[in-house]
């Protein structure tokens, strides 16, 4: 279901899992949104954000094939006020610096100017589980299946009234680093501490939707991609996404040249990482990726992608908040 509970790793403790991932402009910022810890997961697992894991955005400048910037959060343990955290920035060659600290809920000014928040929001996701499960017919299983079968008024929100632990970070434009104009590529991921003193790497999310569409969320496959790089990517998984558009496309009957039309998305969708021009208006759509607004309608988009073909969802987004924290806390 989305990146939502998408393997069985996942599965195992939500406060790994990223449902999500948003990265869009605001004014003379750039701002960085990662989601987990959805709801859907139920009760009976830890509330909030993990004690013993590092959570961070890795950012790619100028296309280079690995992150020279990463943003790290992490939490202490979740207590009556809430948890306090610590956010550090690491650049390429350096060592960790702090710069910024404080409690979950509570919205935070650091250094350079970089605003945080860290709480319990509203998800701002919306999708029919319904209609991705006949995506999954499709794409997956190489079955018949009714994808547009969704309009307005017929779709229901599978997201309705569920929440999600949310990071935010808000990075002025005059970062040395993260300035006007400036091609960035993102991806975020979740970590646990090993007793050896590193990380292992437990989720990550670039572009959304693409596990989900790709991959059986059951399976063991979809637990070991979430534990690979953004670099290894083509090698990895490009041959098995391309037979399964192809495949798609031609069944449907959308271009006379499926192969090429499968290599072409293949090209657009991997490495798996979200691309964003700075200080640009960001908006994830069909002919473009640039960035992720909340209100984007990821599943539409990519639905329509994979089958060259115009896939409606029937839903559109709530009210969204243009004032920092952005998200909805709940």
């Amino acid at each position: 279901m989305s990146h939502h509970l998408d393997s069985p790793l996942a599965r195992q403790d939500p406060r790994l899992n990223i449902t999500d991932q948003y990265v869009f402009d605001d004014r003379d910022a750039t701002v960085l949104v990662m989601n987990v810890r959805t709801s859907l997961a139920g009760d009976s697992g830890p509330a909030g954000f993990h004690d013993e894991a590092s959570y961070e955005f890795r950012v790619h400048l100028d296309d280079a094939p690995l992150e020279n910037l990463t943003f790290r959060f992490v939490f202490g343990p979740l207590g009556a006020g809430g948890q306090a955290y610590r956010v550090s920035r690491i650049e390429e060659g350096a060592a960790p610096v702090e710069i910024a600290a404080g409690r979950t809920g509570e919205p935070v000014t650091g250094a350079g100017g970089v605003q945080v928040w860290a709480g319990t929001a509203r998800d701002p996701f919306f999708l029919d589980l319904g209609q991705l499960a006949e995506v999954d017919r499709l794409i997956q299983h190489g079955e018949d299946a009714d994808i547009t079968g969704y309009p307005a008024g017929r779709a229901v929100d599978s997201f309705a009234g569920s929440t999600v632990a949310s990071i935010v970070l808000r990075v002025p434009q005059r970062d040395h680093q993260l300035f006007t104009d400036r091609m960035i590529r993102v991806w975020s991921t979740s970590r646990l501490a090993t007793d050896a003193g590193g990380w292992r790497q437990i989720g990550r999310a670039g572009l959304p939707m693409i596990w989900p569409i790709f991959r059986d969320a059951g399976s063991d496959a979809a637990s070991q991609a979430n534990q690979t790089h953004p670099s290894d990517d083509w090698a990895q998984y490009a041959k098995q996404i391309r037979d399964l558009i192809a495949a798609a496309v031609r069944r449907l009957g959308t271009t006379e040249r499926p192969e090429a039309y499968a290599l072409a998305v293949a090209q657009r969708v991997i490495p798996d990482t979200l691309p964003y021009q700075v200080g640009t208006p960001a908006v994830f759509g069909f002919t473009d990726f640039n960035g992720r607004r909340l209100g984007d309608n990821a599943p539409e988009v990519m639905f329509s992608l994979v089958t060259n073909a115009a896939v409606s969802t029937g839903l559109s987004a709530g009210e969204q908040s243009g004032a920092f924290p952005y998200v909805t806390p709940a």
